[in-house]
């Protein structure tokens, strides 16, 4: 069956709300439930100096403190993940953790890439929710008409806002508000992330045995969070691990999120001045300053900001990961560009390939399912999984 019959299939089934269970022929579904236990104080993004809060880039009065939250949301400390597996499987010595991009709300675009992944390598394949992402984040926020008189709103408040839609209005709020925020849910995800590998480590997942080494295949945003997850694995869970970059890996100097599906002008712009003045702003927002300073993971993501900052370092830490990584950015990906994927990762030994696809793509889309030829997009998915296949099977 085409990749796009097999989406709408999984879609299906998953969309009945079969929480574990058959998906498809020698494909069954597990979840698993995650809880967050870092305290929230920890990863809190604010309050900021008011000055730095543009007057129209606050919640409107009607949506008061259902968007500016970042402590005690409950979806973001206790979650359900995924896992994707081998019908019969028994506990495998290898898993592959999926990350997924910036502002995704719905696993379904993920399943056939899982499948692919599960029938190509016969190992589970986990499907693990990034920070106020996914179901981690409050249902309101994903809801399509309270999101389109939010994006509406925007629109009134911001004349020259561009790239707004009901898709991005929640995050684009929130990140206009609060660039931090980026920061803060990508460093909980790492942590999280790295506390789930040491309970595989420990055996603790039915699924995967005791010390079972897990691969990542990581896209867009997901990309870059699994470089630092590789450069900053204090407890050597990642230390034999293989990674698949698909549409990501860049420097965020290279990114560009300006996208009805990620981030509207207003809020790129913000994030983009944000990171531009990093040294100011830790200076403003001094937990973000010792975090970024002090912690593994926060120093390893200032390396990745900028290209004229911190070289020597990033550069010595990409070329420890590099030999166990394989990019696979598109030509026309706009958002993580393949020039910029290049770039970054030129001399760290990383194996970079750009692939080209024959039909209309783009960065929230590789693999389109409407308005072109779906034995195309079979061949265009099929090219990057095999490759993906083969890299992580190594």
């Amino acid at each position: 069956m085409s990749y796009v019959g097999t989406y709408r299939r999984l879609a299906e089934v998953f969309q009945e709300g079969r929480d574990a269970g058959c998906m498809d022929t020698g494909l069954v579904l597990h979840q698993r439930r995650f809880r967050s236990t870092h305290e929230d104080a920890e990863f809190r993004a604010g309050p900021p100096p008011a000055l730095l809060v543009p007057e129209n880039a606050l919640e409107p009065e009607s949506m008061k403190g259902l968007l500016d939250r970042d402590d005690g949301v409950e979806e973001n400390r206790e979650f359900p993940y995924r896992i994707l597996a081998p019908s019969g499987c028994e506990r495998s010595t290898r898993g592959v953790l999926v990350l997924h991009g910036l502002n995704e709300r719905r696993w379904e675009k993920y399943l056939p890439w899982a499948k692919a992944l599960v029938e190509g390598l016969g190992v589970p394949v986990i499907l693990f929710p990034t920070a106020f992402h996914m179901e981690r984040s409050p249902a309101l926020w994903a809801d399509p008409r309270p999101m389109r008189q939010l994006s509406r709103e925007r629109m009134r408040r911001i004349p020259e806002l561009e790239a707004s839609s009901f898709a991005n209005a929640a995050l684009s709020t929130r990140i206009h508000a609060r660039p931090d925020r980026f920061v803060w849910s990508g460093l909980r995800t790492l942590r999280d992330l790295s506390r789930f590998a040491e309970s595989v480590h420990r055996g603790d997942e039915p699924l995967l045995a005791p010390g079972a080494r897990l691969d990542v295949f990581a896209y867009s945003i997901g990309a870059f969070l699994a470089e630092i997850l590789f450069m900053a694995d204090d407890g050597g869970w990642f230390a034999d691990s293989r990674l698949v970059n698909f549409c990501g890996g860049c420097l965020l100097s290279h990114a560009s999120p300006l996208s009805r599906e990620i981030l509207d002008s207003a809020a790129a712009r913000a994030l983009r001045r944000f990171f531009e003045e990093l040294d100011v702003e830790k200076q403003l927002r001094p937990e973000l300053g010792r975090l970024l300073s002090e912690d593994a993971s926060g120093h390893a993501f200032e390396f990745m900001v900028r290209n004229d900052r911190h070289r020597a370092e990033r550069e010595a830490a990409l070329q420890r990961i590099g030999p166990r990584v394989r990019a696979i950015p598109l030509r026309k990906d706009r958002v993580m560009s393949a020039a910029g994927v290049a770039e970054t990762l030129a001399g760290s030994g990383a194996w970079v390939e750009i692939l080209d696809m024959p039909y209309s793509y783009d960065h929230a889309n590789p693999f389109p399912l409407q308005g072109v030829d779906e034995a195309e997009v079979e061949r265009g998915f099929a090219a990057v999984f095999e490759r993906a296949v083969r890299w992580l099977g190594g």
